[in-house]
């Protein structure tokens, strides 16, 4: 759904200079939200307030923008002082549908290799995407939809949903059905719903190679309105102080982002890194509606169960200081987890044995490794986190980018299981970067408990390597070692002797996180059996006694849930 109040974008003149009127409680955060993201698009004069001009009502550049949370009430103010709506005045929001940059270019919808069904698919998707719909899976839907609820159901409910939007998208889709393959020149981008499947296209027809988009990018670009439009009537304010969308860029499996540490606290993507370049990427319209939600502490798309810092911080109505945040011409912390195979198959993250990547995976992380190596970015980065979906020292794709370039780089963070880190790894590591840190998955402090949990693992052959790292670390050779316990109904009892071990091994931390079903449990069994958390957040009563053991206190101990401890 996309708020349009002008139907046609083109009678919106933007060769123009105007004046902004700011109206009411809270339109000073407006008018600078406003002016962030359109400075780049309009020509802005001054800032007035509304009773400014009640006595000079020309004293001011006819047409204005008027910034207000009141639509209702501002449209009849200004109408009473003898303003005429759309002629000698806008609302902001009606400038909203200049930021959906393909809104009305001609798109085909294809599936390149999959066949038919991935092409209906496509079709549908792409179609929700470009006009609007925000779909019941959605994580924002609740956002973008002004407080509506998502609807819950099964996944055949869902798939009927989506099957609704087909009727009218294979309509507007039906000239490209009985088009040439290869005649392209008629449309202005090439949808794919599969990452893969842009990569090839562009690959075999490199003269269209600039057209070729994913359905997640075209959501990016043509729903950037509703988007805005959220963070723009926003009222919260929290005060957390995080800044990591406008330094960090997270990197998954298809080459899609996120301009945070984790796509579990921000999931929204900027673009595909692997499809689109990346420039395009970092700086997209939607990035910057993401980082404005930021500058005026709103942190409007952030999860508030999920992300520690905002759950940490009350939130409140009032209005706090807008923060200034220099913007980046390139992710100074690259946080790259666009690899799953492990030689575990532990139950909380995946339900079978993945090793090796099929041919269209392997081809969409290629092109992934290929556009972030030559951008330079692994180069300019102050700090690279490798690891998240995979196990690093298994992974050709992630050993790539660790031991590849020429360049003596900055600081890289490990995140490993720790299995396969051996002296050899070691020896093409050093020297390779200014600062090196580990984080290590480990989850058990008994080898009984660490075959249950890290299933396919050698209890004895970890701790072999934890001892080698823990003698890099006590001759600083390395920064850095945290250690990391998913903290479960399995392992819960085991949680002081784990933070004994770690102080015995002298490494810096230990992180205690509560487990998520990442879609390998059911949900009932997953809060009865599996999590120490109930399904409303509360943490059960055996991990609390638990942790008020003195150990648990120590200073290298840190828990996801601190928030949650009161």
């Amino acid at each position: 759904m996309t708020m349009r109040i002008l139907k046609n974008p083109d009678r919106i003149k933007t060769d123009i200079a105007y004046d902004v009127v700011e109206m009411g409680e809270g339109a000073g955060k407006l008018s600078s939200d406003f002016g962030y993201v359109f400075e780049d698009r309009l020509k802005l004069l001054s800032i007035k307030r509304f009773e400014d001009i009640k006595e000079s009502p020309y004293a001011i550049c006819i047409p204005f923008i008027c910034c207000t949370y009141d639509r209702r009430q501002a449209l009849q103010e200004l109408s009473d002082k003898g303003f005429i709506y759309k002629k000698d005045f806008y609302l902001a929001e009606d400038f909203f549908c200049l930021l959906d940059d393909w809104k009305s270019h001609k798109i085909a919808y294809k599936a390149y290799l999959a066949g038919f069904a991935e092409s209906l698919k496509a079709i549908s998707f792409g179609y929700a995407a470009k006009h609007g719909i925000v779909l019941p899976e959605n994580p924002h839907r609740d956002v973008l939809t002004r407080g509506h609820k998502p609807q819950t159901g099964s996944a055949a409910v869902q798939r009927l949903f989506h099957v609704l939007y087909l009727i009218p998208a294979l309509i507007e889709a039906f000239p490209q059905i009985f088009a040439c393959g290869n005649d392209y020149k008629n449309y202005d981008h090439i949808c794919f719903l599969n990452a893969s499947d842009a990569v090839r296209f562009k690959q075999d027809h490199p003269s269209a190679a600039g057209k070729a988009i994913t359905v997640e990018e075209l959501k990016s670009h043509t729903m950037a309105s509703s988007y805005m439009r959220a963070v723009y009537f926003d009222r919260r304010q929290n005060s957390c102080g995080c800044d990591i969308p406008f330094n960090t860029l997270w990197v998954g499996r298809d080459g899609t982002t996120r301009l945070c540490d984790c796509p579990d606290y921000l999931d929204i993507s900027c673009g595909n890194i692997g499809v689109t370049d990346t420039s395009d990427v970092w700086n997209s319209p939607l990035a910057k509606i993401i980082r404005l939600s930021v500058i005026n502490n709103t942190y409007t798309f952030c999860s508030r169960k999920t992300c520690g810092k905002l759950s940490e911080s009350k939130e409140q109505p009032k209005l706090l200081e807008r923060r200034q945040i220099p913007a980046e011409d390139h992710p100074k912390v690259l946080n790259i987890a666009n690899d799953y195979v492990c030689n575990l198959h532990c139950p909380s993250c995946r339900k079978c044995i993945y090793t090796n990547n099929d041919e269209s995976e392997q081809l969409a992380i290629d092109s992934c490794i290929d556009a972030i190596t030559g951008s330079g970015w692994l180069e300019k980065a102050d700090k690279l986190l490798l690891g998240g979906g995979g196990e690093v020292f298994l992974s050709k794709n992630y050993k790539k980018i660790l031991y590849g370039g020429s360049d003596r780089r900055n600081d890289v963070i490990i995140m490993t299981n720790g299995t396969l880190f051996t002296e050899s790894e070691w020896d093409k590591l050093e020297g390779k970067y200014e600062h090196i840190g580990f984080m290590v998955s480990v989850d058990a402090a008994t080898k009984e408990t660490y075959e249950k949990v890290r299933c396919g693992g050698n209890f004895y052959n970890l701790m072999k390597n934890m001892d080698f790292l823990s003698g890099l670390r006590k001759e600083n050779k390395i920064d850095s070692v945290k250690v990391i316990m998913i903290v479960q109904k399995a392992n819960y009892l085991e949680i002081p002797d784990f933070i004994k071990w770690a102080k015995e091994k002298c490494f810096d931390g230990v992180n205690l996180s509560h487990i998520r079903n990442w879609g390998t449990y059911d949900d009932v069994y997953f809060y009865e059996e599996v999590s120490m958390f109930d399904k409303s957040g509360e943490m059960k009563t055996e991990l609390s006694a638990i942790l008020k053991e003195p150990i648990c206190s120590d200073p290298i101990v840190r828990m996801s849930w601190d928030n949650r401890m009161e």
